[in-house]
Parts: structure tokens; C-alpha cells; sequence
């Protein structure tokens, strides 16, 4: 993923109002790695992304 699409995600997951906890409960990780993955592009296993990008996706 490009930075971009990092941050259209991140933008996403802020609007729906997902906690970085939330998040990083439901993909196994710490909540600092999520933080790091948005913000500096920290790379994440490919699987992670993939439950990433489904968590906000499906987030109600």
C-alpha cells in the first residue's frame, strides 16, 4: 500500500470512529503498530492489511 492509501484508510477508520484498540484487538497486534502503520507507513504482514482494510470496511 502506498501512503495515500494508508491515509485514505486511516481517514475512514477516523470517520467511522474505530479506536486504534479496536483495531488492533480484532487484527491481533498492538495498537502502537496500527498507530505506526498509518502514520509512517510501518510495513504490516499482508494478511494484517487484508483484516485492516475488512475491519473498517465492515465496521458498522
Amino acid at each position: 500500500m502506498t501512503l495515500d492509501e494508508i491515509e485514505k484508510w486511516r481517514l475512514e477508520r477516523i470517520r467511522k470512529k474505530i479506536k486504534l484498540k479496536e483495531i488492533a484487538d480484532a487484527l491481533r497486534v498492538s495498537s502502537a503498530l496500527i498507530s505506526r502503520f498509518e502514520r509512517k507507513g510501518v510495513p504490516m504482514g499482508t494478511d494484517k492489511i487484508r483484516k485492516y482494510k475488512e475491519f473498517i470496511q465492515n465496521y458498522k
